[in-house]
């Protein structure tokens, strides 16, 4: 699913993030604001406003999507 990136994944590195164990979602592709689609790795930073591509369950993606 493609999503704005919610509170819970901003400002800190996706591999501290901890996405997996809390929501059961894994990102796998991150849009910065002024930027193109790219891979996200464990560094990778997410941001406010940033575009995210989210994988897993569908009701953990939706549930996830949800947050704000």
């Amino acid at each position: 699913m493609k999503t704005i990136a919610p509170s819970a994944v901003r400002g800190i590195p996706l591999g501290e993030s901890r996405l997996r164990s809390r929501y059961g979602v894994t990102v796998v592709g991150i849009k910065p604001m002024d930027n193109d689609f790219t891979h996200a790795t464990a560094d990778t930073v997410v941001e406010k406003g940033d575009v995210i591509i989210v994988t897993g369950k569908t009701a953990a993606v939706e549930a996830f999507a949800e947050l704000s």
